[in-house]
């Protein structure tokens, strides 16, 4: 049976992402528009809530979220090899 949670989780992550950056771009050019500012917030906590339900269940993404007291980005498997096909 093959889970695709890993991946809805990835897809999550991935378009919170996108819109938050292409809400980050139009506040540069309109930065008053609250409008936008509350979706640019609304994208980005979202996107934090879902990084944090992928990493704890698969681990860390990004070097910036290895932190903590050792250098926990070498530990585990690297993404390549958690392949479940």
């Amino acid at each position: 049976m093959n889970d695709n949670r890993k991946e809805t989780l990835m897809r999550k992550i991935q378009a919170y992402g996108f819109t938050a950056h292409e809400c980050a771009l139009y506040l540069d050019c309109h930065p008053n528009n609250k409008q936008a500012l509350s979706r640019y917030s609304k994208a980005i906590t979202e996107m934090n809530e879902a990084v944090a339900q992928y990493e704890g269940l698969y681990g860390p993404i990004t070097v910036q979220a290895a932190g903590g007291q050792s250098w926990n980005w070498v530990k585990g498997a690297w993404p390549w090899q958690n392949k479940e096909d």
